[in-house]
């Protein structure tokens, strides 16, 4: 079927308020008809939805167009992983945008899918997605894997860009070899639903238009700004943005990627500079909110560590931690006991991010005094 251009009818769709897509009314496939589609979207169309020349890439990876009558768009990407790899991007679809990124740009991806054959334990496909630059060193954000059952269904995606990307220089990516599976993707929308407010700081530091809560009567002595997330982060090949969590994490978070796992997992790491000071054989307790979004371990759940340490060599520190963070937005403790002094405007918390391939987000963060 190479060199066939595959046409899907145009479909409409609305958006709830704070739900989902709802079902897709069958237009006709014209310029008439893009033109009305876009009309009724809530954001500005990134793609051709009434097409299907997207690539296909993988060792031993089979794909074909297969028709879905009243569904997915009619037509649909059949993809074949014939085994499970620890990388889900060795085999892959690329989606190509008309439009780039800028950070800060909010971006909602909305798919049709479903799964033909899975060998995983619930039966369900995995599907992983990516929006990305189409060529070295393939920079990207909004990393996220999805379970994909049998039934046909509209997925929604939503993500903000974290960099900078040229128009035709952008694709949104599957990523299929999570599983030995056999998945179908059928019609896709990818919307620029325009700026946030939530961008980051200004060149050269200083502070950002995001304040969070604090709650009042926090046990302790509060020593770093919990209001912020103005925190720097550092490390080779990582991206990081911030992102909007309504429900968790103080209503804000900073969501860090690993592109690799590394032995040193200080390599990619976020510091949260202290407004205190730190004495000798204090009670220290860390809390924060995080989630995993995605992560390359056995079991699925991110690694992120910690460290109260002084932020210039020889980085001397203590309270060294290692905790295994699920996908839902839990509320994290540490206690440690203070082994050193870090003195006023020295003092980080340095949370670790290397030790997995992954995608975490870390939100609101208390560095608490409790010594009595």
């Amino acid at each position: 079927m190479h060199g066939k251009r595959w046409i899907l009818p145009a479909a409409a769709f609305a958006m709830l308020a704070g739900g989902g897509m709802i079902m897709p009314t069958v237009v006709k496939a014209d310029e008439a008809a893009l033109a009305a589609l876009q009309a009724q979207l809530p954001g500005k169309l990134m793609n051709d939805p009434t097409v299907l020349d997207w690539t296909v890439y993988g060792q031993g990876q089979k794909n074909k167009r297969v028709k879905t009558p009243g569904v997915g768009g009619g037509v649909a990407m059949q993809v074949t992983s014939p085994a499970a790899s620890a990388t889900a991007h060795n085999i892959g679809v690329n989606v190509p945008l008309k439009a780039g990124f800028t950070p800060g740009q909010a971006i909602t991806v909305a798919f049709w899918a479903r799964t033909v054959s899975a060998d995983t334990p619930d039966g369900n496909g995995k599907l992983g997605l990516r929006l990305q630059l189409n060529e070295a060193p393939y920079s990207g954000f909004g990393d996220t894997m999805l379970a994909i059952g049998p039934d046909w269904k509209m997925y929604e995606i939503k993500a903000q860009a974290s960099i900078s990307v040229d128009p035709g220089k952008a694709v949104l990516g599957f990523q299929v070899a999570a599983a030995k599976q056999v998945v179908e993707i059928g019609q896709i929308f990818v919307l620029d639903m325009g700026m946030k407010a939530m961008a980051a700081a200004p060149a050269g530091g200083g502070a950002t238009s995001i304040r969070m809560p604090v709650p009042p009567g926090l046990p302790g002595r509060l020593l770093n700004d919990a209001a912020s997330i103005d925190w720097p982060v550092y490390g080779a090949n990582q991206s990081h943005a911030k992102v909007e969590t309504p429900d968790a994490g103080g209503g804000y978070a900073l969501r860090v990627s690993s592109p690799t796992a590394d032995e040193k997992p200080y390599r990619i790491g976020v510091s949260v500079p202290l407004v205190a000071a730190i004495a000798p054989d204090h009670d220290i307790t860390v809390a924060f909110w995080a989630r995993t979004v995605s992560a390359e371990t056995p079991e699925g759940m991110g690694r992120i560590g910690l460290r109260m340490q002084e932020n210039a060599p020889p980085y001397a520190g203590f309270g060294d931690s290692m905790l295994s963070v699920g996908a839902d937005w839990k509320l994290h403790q540490v206690k440690m006991r203070s082994s050193m002094a870090l003195d006023l405007g020295k003092g980080v918390l340095g949370f670790q991010i290397a030790g997995a391939k992954q995608v975490v987000e870390i939100g609101q963060v208390y560095v608490l005094d409790m010594t009595k």
